[in-house]
Order: structure tokens, then sequence, then C-alpha cells
């Protein structure tokens, strides 16, 4: 018979033929080139990717007439003998035929004698993990001290059946799986010689279907273009090697991510009328799915990929979800296994098939449509929130720049009072307040996220619209069931001892520490502070405290304004309901409060609005600077008092119950009259 098969007729002669394996012909070549040439070689991994031929190349290599050369040249009778296998010298033995401890004894006699033609005399064993333990165990001595002119060559599809003594007596070389792009370089090189004509998707599918053997895909051009010599279509492939066609595969992934039953078995049973295998089928899907996976997650394919540029597979790739890819993956690779074992396996695909259509209530299929629905719901709200906080952003500018011009109002007004009384004097150093810069410069140091959000300027705004709102002369009035007359100066102080009052007048720092604000601000936490504010409302009560009650509806009209975790800090509209918060015995008893709520220990300070924002405003002012640490001025407010030495009864005894309510709502706006 004169033809010869492609496989045979483009075997490599060379080392530079040989394709997708240059980690190995590199190495083989340096070797040669310096006559380092060891004395036991062992190939191994997939089939089809040019184990054997690279053994026949070093057998020519090394006997070539030119040794030492780092490819053999082709052209010396040595080269041409060992090509064409008249020379005896290289021999060739079949391990699953010659398994026994016998042939492996005779063929330790032989090796003692000479080579008749050439320098070396190669044995190559293929196939060496069929060798019996016996047969193992007599090729170990000679394997590990042969004659100085053999050279053997193991080649194996499975490198674990090979004994590891046999492994360390031997240089391993592990043949990697030729990719897909090489496969398709090399098979144009031989269409282009055999001028054979191929679609170009018929030859992706051949390279994808070959599964990294080269031997395999030039077999399959073999038998493809004796099916159809004219011109290879992708059809023509999938009719020889029984894969399923792309549109195929792409209906019947339609209908198993619809959970449409009845059309993929109705499509299942057209491709077996087809003459397709269940197996291949199974696979296809498998591999589709794969692929939809890559594309949803990674945006690319393989470029040898048929389903590259696909419309209709992108589409689906985008609108599956991991969950249900992995969940139609699992089972049908269950399907695929239980396939391989069973003599009906279109049952199997079957059930595959009912199971991820499953209508159940609580099947996973219907627990995978809601949760994907629910994720749908999710990304279309996170969708609307991010619109919406494009639109505060540009509102947030001009709260907060209301915010400025109030506050810089209300300054030039204490200013001009404090102007108009010549009979005070005041220490020049008592207000340790940084001068404000331009409001544009301003404007831009505000929005940086220091530890001060657009919430509590919301906050503070609404604090300074309601002071502009409620004009001075409208002042709730309480009536009070006493003779005397109480200006509201001294509503801030009754009740205290006498030894109490004058240090309520002075140094604030013993109840208002600036080093608690600096190391909350300096350590802020953002995610932290949001926590606390989401759930900052039905404070528990504390039991045997018999204000707790009181003390948890006075917090929770307050705002978490900045948090480092083990330290917050409150803002309230009032000086006086700071005062009270910030008395010893009330704060460790709201401390026990907000430990219940959020389980564990908090400690706070609670300030007015309009303090904090003047301490936000400094602390942003300085971190500008670039202050690492940044240090604050100290507290200096008329309303907040030194309450650290102060007991609670003497402040709740000094009110009626109407008073304190009416103080802890309205705050310093409270008259009180007879």
């Amino acid at each position: 018979m004169s033809y010869k098969a492609l496989y045979r007729t483009y075997r490599p002669k060379d080392f530079n033929e040989v394709a997708g394996q240059k980690h190995i012909t590199q190495t083989l070549k340096n070797a040669l080139a310096n006559d380092k040439v060891a004395h036991a070689y062992l190939f191994s991994g997939p089939r089809g990717t040019g184990k054997t031929s690279i053994a026949k190349i070093l057998a020519k290599a090394v006997n070539c007439i030119k040794a030492p050369i780092d490819n053999p040249c082709n052209v010396c009778d040595n080269c041409l003998g060992i090509q064409d296998g008249t020379i005896s010298d290289v021999i060739e033995i079949d391990a699953a035929s010659n398994n026994g401890v016998d042939e492996i004894r005779e063929l330790r006699d032989k090796v003692k004698y000479l080579p008749g033609y050439v320098k070396y005399k190669v044995y190559i064993i293929d196939e060496v993990h069929m060798l019996s333990q016996g047969a193992f165990n007599a090729l170990l001595k000679t394997l590990e001290e042969p004659p100085a002119h053999v050279i053997f060559i193991l080649c194996t599809t499975e490198l674990q059946k090979v004994l590891p003594t046999i492994q360390s007596r031997c240089q391993r070389f592990d043949f990697k799986s030729i990719s897909t792009s090489d496969i398709i370089t090399k098979l144009k090189e031989i269409i282009g010689l055999e001028k054979i004509q191929i679609e170009e998707d018929a030859l992706k599918q051949i390279a994808t279907y070959a599964e990294g053997g080269l031997r395999d895909a030039i077999s399959l051009i073999d038998q493809v273009y004796a099916y159809n010599p004219e011109k290879i279509s992708l059809e023509d492939v999938n009719q020889i090697c029984g894969a399923v066609s792309m549109q195929t595969q792409i209906d019947l992934a339609q209908a198993l991510i619809d959970f449409d039953s009845t059309q993929a078995i109705a499509l299942l049973n057209d491709l077996l009328a087809q003459g397709k295998e269940v197996k291949k089928i199974t696979l296809n899907l498998i591999e589709f799915f794969r692929d939809a996976l890559m594309f949803s997650n990674l945006r690319k394919l393989d470029d040898a990929s048929i389903l590259q540029g696909n419309q209709d597979f992108q589409n689906i790739a985008s609108e599956l979800s991991n969950r249900k890819a992995f969940y139609i993956i699992d089972v049908l690779s269950k399907a695929l296994n239980e396939i391989n074992w069973s003599n009906n396996p279109k049952i199997h695909l079957e059930l595959a098939f009912l199971k991820i259509a499953d209508n159940e209530d609580n099947s996973n299929s219907n627990v995978l449509a809601a949760i994907d629905e629910v994720e749908k719901r999710l990304h279309d709200l996170e969708k609307f929130k991010e619109d919406l906080e494009k639109e505060d952003k540009l509102e947030s500018k001009e709260i907060i720049e209301k915010i400025i011009i109030k506050a810089k109002k209300d300054d030039d007004e204490e200013d001009k009072q404090e102007e108009a009384k010549p009979e005070e004097q005041v220490d020049d150093n008592l207000f340790n307040v940084p001068e404000e810069e331009d409001l544009p410069v301003y404007q831009e140091v505000i929005s940086e996220d220091v530890s001060i959000e657009t919430n509590e300027t919301k906050e503070a705004e609404e604090t300074l619209i309601e002071d502009e709102i409620v004009p001075e002369d409208s002042s709730l009035e309480v009536e009070e069931p006493t003779k005397e007359k109480v200006s509201e100066k001294e509503t801030t102080i009754v009740g205290y001892d006498e030894e109490v009052k004058e240090d309520l007048c002075r140094d604030i720092s013993n109840t208002y520490d600036i080093h608690f604000v600096e190391e909350v601000l300096n350590n802020g936490d953002k995610k932290d502070k949001i926590i606390l504010q989401n759930n900052w409302n039905s404070f528990p009560e504390v039991e045997n405290e018999d204000d707790s009650k009181y003390l948890a509806s006075l917090i929770e009209t307050g705002m978490v304004t900045a948090s480092s975790i083990d330290k917050i800090i409150i803002t309230f509209a009032s000086t006086t309901i700071c005062n009270t918060l910030m008395m010893p015995t009330n704060k460790e008893v709201v401390m026990k409060i907000i430990n219940k709520k959020f389980n564990r220990i908090i400690n706070y300070m609670a300030l007015p609005t309009s303090v904090f924002t003047d301490i936000s405003r400094e602390f942003l002012d300085r971190y500008r600077k670039g202050e690492v640490y940044v240090k604050l001025s100290k507290i200096i407010c008329e309303g907040l008092k030194d309450v650290s030495r102060v007991e609670k009864k003497e402040v709740n005894d000094s009110k009626p119950k109407i008073v304190q309510d009416a103080i802890s709502l309205f705050g310093d706006k409270v008259k009180i009259k007879e």
C-alpha cells in the first residue's frame, strides 16, 4: 500500500519541527551540543505530544556522523538509516506486549554487545508503565549502570505507574499538552503542503477536539479530508468527530437555563437520531457552560474557540449567573460519571435535564431562580442609589455653603457683642481658634472625607435653620409651680453645690476633654460610624437604674458624628442635654445602655452640634496643612459646664419633671416663669 497516513508523513525529523515542547527540545539540544548525553531518559506526558518522535530524533543526533551536534543532519547515512529503520542498533520495544521478566532478561543479555553500525545502541521502550513488577526489578540494575555504548529512553503516558526507583535512575522530561494555537499553526503548514481546502471554524474545531494531541488532530484532518475532499466545513468535522454543532449547543443551553426540560429532551432526541454519542453531548454542554463562565467573569475566551465573537453565546453568558452555571455543570458532571458506567446512558442525561428544570417549590432550580431575581433587584437598587448619591452631592455643596455662611455670620455677631462690652476684659489667648481661610478654599477642604460626612452637615444645617425660624421672643414658656421667678442663666446651675458653682463657670476640660475628640477624629472609622447611625434607636432599659428609660430616650435624640470603635462623639441641639449626659452618674448609666444595645463597651462625649461643626472645621484645616496627628484647641462654649463632680440627684431634684422633659426636648430655648 503506497498511501502513508498524514501523521506519519509529517512526523518531525529534527527538534525544530517539534511543536509545543520547546522546554524539552532546548534542553536536549544544549546537552547534545556540549556532549553531555545521559545514559537513561524518561519521557512522560499525554498521547500524541511527541514522546516517541523526540526519542528517535535524540537517537539520530547522538549517532550522527557530525556529532556532537545539537540537531541531526538528516543527510548522513546514519541519520537516514535510523529514519527508515534499516539500522538495527536503534531498537523500539512495545512494553505492552513485552512486559514479562523473560523479555527484560533477554534485553539485559543483549545490552553488553557493542553496536554494529553506529556509536550508541539506543533502546526506546514505549508504554513502559505496562511492565510487570518483576520486569521492573530485572531492569533496575542495568538501568542504573548500563554499558557506555547504551542509552535507554523510556516513554509513558501514566507516570504514576512507573516505580520511583526507575524514575530516580533517569532524567525525566514531562511533556505538556500542545496548545490549541500551536496545533492550528502546525495544521496550517500541513494543509498548505497538501493543498487541502478547509474553513477556519472547522480548523479550530479539529484543534479543540484533539485535546492537546497533535497526532489526533492530524489524523482527524486526514479522516475529514477523506469524507469531503473538496472543502472541509464545520458541519463535516462535527459529523466525523460526533461533536454537537454550535447552534444546537446554544439552543440546548438556553433550554436548560430557562428550565425547559421538554425542549431540552426534544433536542437531545434529535441529536441521538443524528448518531451523536450521549457522552459527547454531555461533554460539549459542560464545555459550553465552562466557556460561558469564563466569558462572563473574564470577558474573553481562547482565541481558537469557535464561540469567540458569537453574539447569541455572549448574550447567554452575560445573563447567566455564576450560581446557576455552577449548578448546571455540577448536575451534568455527575450525570457524565454515571454515563461512563451505564449500559443505557440516555436515561442519565434525561434525568439530569429533568433535575435541572425541577419545578418543585423547594427545588434547587426554583431557589436559584429566586436568588437570581433578588440579585437583579439588588443590582437595580444599587444603580438607583448611585444616581441618588450623584444628586445628593450637588445638594450637599449648597448645604455646606449655607452652614459656613451661617456659622461665620454668628461668629461676626458674637465678636460685635463682645466689642460692645468695654467694661469686660477678655484675654486674647482665651479663644485659641485659628482664623478661617477664604470661603472657596474651605469648601474644597470640607469635601474631603475625614471623619466628617454630609449627614453631619445636614444635621448641623437643620439646627441652624431651626435657630433662624424660631425668633428669640417666641421662646417656649413652661409654668413652674414656684413663687419665685428664676432667670434663664440661673436655671443652668440651680441645684448644684455652692462649692461646685464656681468651677462650673471656669475650665470645662475635666468634662469636655479635647484629647478625647482628637483621638476619635484622628482614628476615625467610617464603617463603624455608619453602623451606629443606622441602629441608633430603640435603646433598652437597664435594670436597677431608675433613670435608664429617661436617659435612653435622651440619647436617642442625638446623632453619632464620629467613631473610633471604642469611643464616639454624639451631637445634640442643646448644651443642657450635653451637660446632663456628661455627668458621671448619668454617663455610667448611658454607657450601660449603649453596651446592652451594641454588645460592646463604648465611651462617648456629648457635644452641641455647633461646637462640633467648629471643631471639624479646625480639624480639616489643620489636616489639609499636613499635620499627621491633628492637635485641636480647647473646647469653649458658654452653655457647657464642668459637671465632673456633680451628682445625678442634685440636678434632677432641682427642677420638676415637666421642666426636665421640656429642657430635654427644646434645650436652651426654655424659659421658666411663675
